[in-house]
């Protein structure tokens, strides 16, 4: 198949799901060019001499273990979290950083389900907060992924806590 096939196939179906009414195309299709563009940054300007193994996307500030931080998770499956969102940072691996999605907690909200969400308290700029980190998508990002317009926030649920349940939810 060629490029311009898979455009034009993948251009068929998002017709057809921008017809069903119930899945915000504009979005997903924002969601793709953005993609796009970042992997054209990676490979057209940080790609040297062509070997990928040997390059690395570097940040000038990071997040630390235990701090909220803003990235752009991507797209999946309906139920999977998607686009920006913020993230508690579990881990640091270099280039890789294994993070919990956090979501904001509505007036509306049912509370949380014990087995995958925990509320959590955090210190914006201007003032504290509760949001819900989501076990269930947990995942391993690249740190190229991380949004540097934003401002990291300090959380201030204890690191032990957040890990007992993390523990007991994950491993018992």
């Amino acid at each position: 198949m060629s490029i311009q096939t898979n455009l034009d196939e993948m251009s068929k179906s998002l017709e057809k799901l921008e017809q069903s009414g119930v899945y915000d195309v504009e979005k997903y299709s924002h969601a793709l060019l953005h993609q796009t563009n970042q992997l054209e940054y990676f490979y057209c300007h940080l790609v040297k001499d062509g070997d990928c193994n040997q390059t690395f996307y570097h940040v000038h500030k990071r997040p630390h273990v235990h701090q909220l931080a803003y990235f752009n998770i991507g797209r999946g499956f309906p139920k999977e979290l998607m686009d920006g969102h913020w993230c508690y940072i579990l881990k640091d691996m270099g280039y890789k950083m294994v993070v919990i999605p956090c979501t904001s907690i509505k007036k509306d909200s049912t509370e949380a389900n014990p087995l995958f969400e925990k509320d959590i308290h955090i210190k914006t700029q201007t003032n504290v907060t509760t949001c819900r980190i989501q076990l269930s998508d947990i995942r391993s990002i690249d740190i190229q992924r991380l949004d540097l317009r934003k401002p990291f926030y300090t959380v201030l649920t204890s690191k032990e806590e957040i890990s007992d349940f993390i523990h007991k939810n994950l491993f018992e």
